[in-house]
């Protein structure tokens, strides 16, 4: 009886030996594997990050046993490794051709992996200006990245990606949809940004900004676009006959003798008050704006600027203004001149420095001392730089 108790202790044991031995032997083995898949992986990385494409292809062959064993691993590794190369594709600067050249050759070498989703075509699709389209893949990635465009305000981009999407395509309604986005979009924020101008009585600027669209995303004529261009003029015309008849009754009232009898010689005999330590007062006779310091009847001449007014067809306004608001440049289409250094002094009508081609490189009229403007006030140009740093707003200006 005690025979028969003591063989199936040391059966136990033996059996509980042979599947220790044999965990240790699957342990060993895995880690083997794990070894030389880090191996072939660490290399194939090496060889990918110097660009030896295809040396990485083949260290990577489906040839090898440990990585059909560690498939799964393999996919995962290349999908994060290759984001990552494609996060710092899309996060560095590409300023020339052969930036983007270098950067196609790695995208379209790692597309070759199927591994990333279609993701990887919007990269290669946006770098690539002569990316030939061959799938509803490609044609979705087109579509998302006219979408991504367009919700930026990149509209000129976003069209063009867009109209590359042939009617064939199952994504050509959206695309027209989103086309359509666009204009509206961009049409918006047009009408703000003139609705803005007009509140500020930059009525000028509105209608200028208006009429020089981007014909790439819209018609010159445009309806709702000469529709608010009328509105717009209409509105500067009830604006400038409300504060002429203003103007008028005030000078009747309280400011016509004022305006009569101003000199540059008797500025402290008349009572004249700022709103600031300054004051601005315009000869249209001599051609000279004069600056003063101080306070009612105790101005001191600070500086006088030889000018250039309105010419007779487009005469600047006489009475008494106050300065409001300015800018560093201002370019006009309709004048093909711009200026530089403008403070504004009643409605469109500013002081500015002497008008500059688009690009403000060279000066397309010196004339001062004469009358030859379109109603604003000109002035050298380190004058008008003197005028927008030092008169603040509600500075009086006397025009006579």
């Amino acid at each position: 009886m005690n025979n028969l108790f003591r063989k199936p202790k040391r059966s136990i044991f033996k059996i509980i030996t042979i599947v220790f031995a044999g965990l240790l032997l699957v342990l060993a083995a895995n880690y083997y594997i794990n070894y030389k898949y880090s191996l072939i992986i660490e290399s194939f990385f090496s060889k990918f990050n110097s660009c030896d494409f295809t040396t990485a292809k083949q260290t990577i062959s489906e040839d090898n046993i440990y990585l059909k064993l560690k498939k799964k691993t393999l996919n995962k590794d290349l999908n994060t490794y290759f984001s990552s190369v494609v996060k710092d594709i899309c996060d560095s600067v590409l300023d020339n051709e052969d930036d983007k050249s270098k950067a196609l050759l790695v995208l379209n070498e790692i597309k070759s992996y199927d591994v990333l989703n279609s993701s990887l075509n919007k990269v290669i699709i946006s770098l690539d200006d002569t990316y030939v389209p061959k799938s509803d893949s490609d044609y979705e990635a087109i579509l998302d990245l006219g979408l991504d465009n367009c919700n930026s305000g990149n509209f000129t981009a976003a069209i063009d990606f867009l109209n590359k999407i042939p009617d064939s395509s199952k994504y050509y309604s959206d695309a027209t949809k989103y086309i359509d986005k666009c204009i509206n979009d961009y049409k918006d924020g047009l009408f703000k940004e003139a609705d803005a101008l007009v509140k500020d009585d930059y009525y000028t600027k509105a209608i200028n900004l208006l009429s020089n669209v981007d014909t790439s995303i819209i018609s010159q004529d445009d309806a709702d676009i000469t529709s608010k261009i009328n509105s717009i003029a209409e509105a500067k015309e009830n604006y400038l006959a409300s504060i002429g008849s203003n103007d008028t009754q005030n000078l009747t009232l309280t400011s016509s003798q004022l305006l009569q009898a101003i000199t540059s010689s008797n500025i402290n005999t008349l009572n004249i008050e700022s709103l600031t330590p300054y004051l601005v007062y315009v000869n249209l006779a001599d051609q000279i704006t004069y600056v003063y310091k101080g306070s009612m009847n105790k101005w001191d001449t600070v500086k006088s600027f030889t000018c250039s007014t309105g010419i007779d067809t487009e005469k600047t306004p006489t009475g008494i203004f106050d300065v409001r608001e300015r800018g560093d440049w201002f370019y006009s289409d309709k004048y093909e001149q711009g200026g530089k250094y403008w403070v504004q002094f009643y409605g469109d009508y500013l002081f500015h420095s002497v008008p500059y081609n688009e690009d403000q490189s060279e000066v397309v009229d010196n004339t001062l001392g004469t009358p030859a403007s379109h109603g604003c006030i000109r002035l050298k140009t380190e004058d008008a730089k003197w005028i927008y740093d030092n008169i603040d707003s509600g500075t009086k200006v006397i025009i006579n």
